[in-house]
């Protein structure tokens, strides 16, 4: 079956941490999700969430122990590494949660994939997406990332070694997890995105062929119900991935402006940091934004590459709409309800995902730096007045 084939050199790590279900490979007729991949998935979801709450509660409760540079750092600088640090755990537990929860769902949106692969496969696709490059580039985001931060919780910071590891941990998670996640649906989408595009094509000859025809009009007819389950099959994507990128995507947002605001907070504390501390504190503040960013970009231009070729298929249709009678009917048969309403790849339907994204968290960026930056202002305002009483 071509799509497990497609996607198999990113569904092995992820099976391993429960993102993907473990499902048995023989032929199509006994290809099924197993009880032993349910209860694996289970075991590791246990295992995360009950880390997690152990983590978060230390976390919360003695958020003074992980002070990275206390010096530096005031009460607000302070607030704000504690809440980045509980949203990376909340973020990747619900990851996993979710993946587990939606496992036999989402084996059967796979198993849909491979039905429809037949029809392609007939008909000569024989395409496929690799996406070994980003892989590369996103997990160097985000081993460097993880580099960093222990260079400067280990040799930089006051932490605790018990908390050193706690907190390099808690990092480590939600790094894997966000690669896997950016990863996985980054195959997939594209993988999808080349089927579409292929019966795209195949759509769009319509144009240059003898509508009156009755074979034509049965092969546009097979043509337009693979492309509607296609799109189902999509929307059952959007839904499986909607809590994930939610979470995800807060975090990021989070972490994007926390940490700029943290490498303005560190380099207007020059006078009481040394020049290495402000260095390293940059350093670390620019690589974590700067993974990030590249993980969301792979995330948002997959969906926005998969929902314009989806919605494409709408606008090759209108260019053959007026080619005969049979061809409106049938057109209008299918795709009143699915077709003419754009798609539109969402966080859980709280925004949209496509390449206006980033821009927009940039933008809402900018504003929540401006207001942090103001109350840092006040805050040390505060302390001058305090000090000259």
């Amino acid at each position: 079956m071509k799509i497990f084939q497609d996607i198999w050199h990113i569904s092995k790590p992820s099976q391993i941490f429960a993102i993907l279900p473990f499902y048995s490979e023989d032929v199509e007729d006994s290809f099924r999700l197993g009880g032993l991949g349910r209860w694996y998935g289970r075991l590791v979801a246990l295992i995360v969430l009950i880390s997690s709450l152990t983590f978060g509660e230390d976390v919360l409760f003695g958020s003074r122990e992980y002070r990275m540079v206390a010096s530096a750092q005031g009460d607000t600088e302070e607030i704000n590494r504690t809440i980045e640090t509980l949203l990376c755990i909340i973020s990747y537990t619900m990851v996993v949660l979710s993946s587990v929860q939606n496992a036999s769902r989402h084996f059967r949106t796979l198993r849909e994939i491979a039905k429809m692969d037949e029809y392609l496969l007939a008909h000569g696709f024989r395409e496929n997406y690799s996406c070994r490059s980003l892989a590369i580039l996103v997990t160097s985001g985000a081993a460097g990332v993880l580099a960093v931060a222990f260079y400067y919780i280990h040799y930089r910071s006051g932490i605790g070694s018990k908390r050193q590891i706690i907190l390099l941990l808690i990092y480590f998670l939600q790094l894997l997890y966000s690669t896997l996640l950016a990863l996985y649906l980054r195959t997939l989408m594209m993988n999808l995105a080349q089927r579409i595009v292929f019966l795209n094509q195949k759509l769009d000859t319509f144009n240059l062929q003898d509508c009156g025809h009755r074979d034509n009009w049965r092969e546009l007819s097979n043509l337009i119900e693979v492309l509607c389950k296609f799109r189902y099959i999509t929307e059952n994507i959007n839904c499986l991935a909607g809590v994930s990128l939610l979470f995800y995507f807060g975090f990021s947002f989070y972490t994007v402006t926390n940490q700029s605001y943290l490498a303005f907070a560190t380099l207007t504390a020059g006078s009481m940091s040394s020049k290495a501390e402000v260095a390293d504190t940059i350093g670390l503040s620019c690589i974590w934004v700067l993974a990030e960013t590249i993980t969301m970009t792979v995330i948002c231009s997959a969906c926005d590459c998969l929902a314009s070729e989806v919605n494409g298929t709408a606008q090759i249709l209108a260019r053959i709409y007026g080619k005969s009678k049979q061809f409106q009917n049938l057109i209008d048969k299918f795709l009143t309800k699915s077709i003419k309403q754009d798609l539109q790849f969402t966080a859980y339907g709280f925004f949209s995902i496509d390449n206006s994204t980033l821009f927009k968290i940039f933008s809402a960026v900018t504003t929540y730096l401006v207001i942090l930056i103001q109350f840092k202002q006040l805050e040390d305002s505060k302390v001058e007045d305090i000090g000259q009483a």
